[in-house]
């Protein structure tokens, strides 16, 4: 009696649905669901209707025609869906969220739409890689130099040393806002407000109460929505070293010979300029660490030498040091370039296959010159590659671990680029973790004058030259605006140096548009001096330097518009002689 009973109920049940699906009882409820519905039957899967809405998420023309679910998903997903379970996918290159409810001999599909969902998830997977990277840098230092903020600029924590350096007792940071540390100067510039304006990581030189030049390097913690939650950030005091290097920079620049064997091997970074010192000085900071480095600057201004500069500091000096040039390798062989390929994998296949580009850093430093044009579809295979820290051969199926330190340069505004959709955008942040920005060589016009006669020793030795340059062709190159930098200015000198058919190179020995751009007859004033003494000072220099381009006081007296007597009488007031003949 009770089976008749059940199996009654279970008749009147099925009954019940097929009226439903007949007079389609269900259309009301279809139209009005915020979420997408698909009905279809359970065993052949086929679809009796679908929304609009589902439409909609799906990507669907109104009139296109579906006939079953297994058109719009895969096989894993439909049975995972047949369990009642929850599934994240794709249908049509679209993210979803799809659950369902099987009913006898139907199935209910429910599709939740998913963009804002996969936006944050993605927007979160950024937050953790690059929190993760930083941590991997602060890691290196203690947390006596160590200063943490939260997003409206509070300090939570400051190290004792950073406390001493200011000259502020241990407890005194705690509670007070970094806006104000800054107002009352006790450091200057804060690299945290630096931080919370621009949200990205920055570098700066800082000075204490206390007169102490710090070097600051601060980065955000970012929550799931992207928002500043903290600034973490460190310091260095590099005032020793700084003020060594810019005392060197001066004597090299005044003409004084200074020489360490052990520096010129791993210091190619010839400078003077304030802006370039912070760099190196960064540089010396992250070298030990892990942390991927984005070089920005212009075309020609040196960005692998300073690539090159950071491997030299890196406990990775005795690995390898790999440059790829992504803008010189065609795009129909970059992926068997980069991730290199098994024998077989496609026509033309070396036999035993290659390894790639990236495997062969394996232990060392891979360096991406011009990063921006890597393919796009490429930048999502480097991507996994960075998250992964493994790779897979073209036509392979093993997974190859590596152990790499990645360097990339650009010089292309990647955030620009992002914008525009020709850079993959969690890449970008991916790479983004030390950002170094080289300035150009016109607005370093101080390191002209060593950069001249640094390139201008080394190839008088390569070409094996006795030659001299005069300080009026220095003065004239230091005043042409170098859209080229300083492999503009490299090349240059070198063409000097095969061409000048004399042992002294002078003004009128370089190529007309540096002339041109020299016929500027104004005098640069930089301070308010007596006028005697300023006087004295003009007549030295030019009488100096007529006598370098030209040779002869005879010569130089002519082209200044003087006697001979006044040029050798001024000469020995002056007593420019000795420093001349030196």
């Amino acid at each position: 009696m009770e089976s008749k009973t059940m199996n009654g109920k279970s008749g009147l049940k099925i009954s019940v649905e097929r009226a439903i699906i007949d007079h389609k009882l269900y259309e009301p409820l279809m139209r009005n669901c915020s979420d997408g519905l698909i009905l279809s039957e359970k065993k052949s899967l086929k679809i009796l209707t679908m929304n609009s809405k589902a439409r909609a998420l799906l990507d669907l023309e109104p009139e296109a025609k579906i006939e079953k679910v297994s058109d719009l998903l895969d096989t894993s997903a439909i049975g995972a869906l047949m369990e009642s379970k929850s599934v994240n996918t794709q249908a049509n290159g679209l993210p979803i969220k799809m659950r369902s409810a099987v009913s006898g001999n139907y199935v209910w599909f429910f599709i939740e739409d998913f963009t804002d969902v996969a936006r944050i998830e993605s927007l979160s997977q950024k937050t953790l890689e690059l929190n993760k990277e930083l941590i991997g840098v602060f890691n290196e230092y203690g947390d006596e130099t160590l200063m943490v903020t939260n997003g409206k600029g509070i300090i939570e924590f400051a190290g004792e040393k950073i406390s001493r350096t200011c000259g502020v007792t241990s407890n005194y940071f705690a509670g007070k806002n970094v806006y104000k540390m800054e107002k009352e100067q006790i450091f200057a510039p804060s690299v945290t407000v630096r931080v919370l304006e621009t949200k990205q990581p920055q570098v700066v030189i800082q000075t204490t109460r206390t007169g102490k030049e710090l070097v600051a390097m601060g980065a955000p913690v970012l929550d799931e929505d992207g928002k500043i939650e903290r600034v973490v950030s460190v310091t260095r005091d590099y005032s020793t070293q700084m003020n060594i290097s810019k005392k060197i920079a001066a004597l090299q620049e005044e003409g004084v010979s200074y020489e360490n064997p052990q520096e010129e091997e791993t210091d190619k970074v010839i400078t003077c300029n304030d802006a370039m010192f912070e760099i190196k000085t960064l540089i010396k900071m992250v070298a030990a660490t892990k942390a991927t480095v984005l070089i920005n600057g212009e075309t020609g201004t040196g960005k692998e030498v300073i690539a090159r500069y950071l491997y030299s500091l890196s406990d990775r000096k005795d690995r390898p040091f790999i440059k790829v040039n992504c803008g010189t390798i065609s795009h129909s062989i970059v992926e068997s370039e980069l991730f290199g390929y098994e024998e077989g994998s496609f026509t033309g296949a070396s036999k035993g296959g290659k390894i790639g580009l990236i495997e062969a850093a394996n232990g060392g430093t891979l360096f991406l010159d011009e990063i921006s044009e890597l393919p796009l579809e490429q930048q999502v295979k480097l991507l996994h590659v960075l998250q992964e820290k493994m790779l897979i051969r073209v036509g392979g199926t093993t997974a190859i671990d590596l152990d790499i330190r990645i360097v990339a340069a650009t010089n292309k505004d990647l955030e620009e680029q992002v914008a525009l959709g020709n850079f993959r955008e969690d890449l970008y942040y991916r790479l983004n973790v030390i950002p170094i920005s080289i300035p150009a060589l016109r607005n370093r016009k101080e390191d002209i004058p060593l950069l001249s006669k640094y390139f201008f020793k080394r190839f008088c030795a390569a070409y094996n030259k006795e030659m001299q340059i005069s300080s009026s062709a220095v003065s004239t190159l230091e005043h042409y605006p170098w859209p080229g930098n300083i492999r503009q200015l490299e090349n240059t000198i070198e063409r000097l140096v095969l061409t000048t058919p004399k042992p002294m190179i002078t003004a009128n020995d370089l190529p007309k548009m540096f002339l041109e751009n020299s016929s500027d007859t104004s005098v640069n004033v930089n301070k308010i001096t007596r006028l005697d003494t300023a006087v004295e000072e003009l007549e030295k220099e030019l009488i100096k330097m007529a006598v370098e381009e030209y040779g002869t006081t005879v010569k130089a007296a002519e082209a200044l518009g003087v006697n001979q007597s006044t040029v050798s009488r001024k000469m020995a007031q002056y007593h420019l002689k000795d420093s001349i003949e030196k």
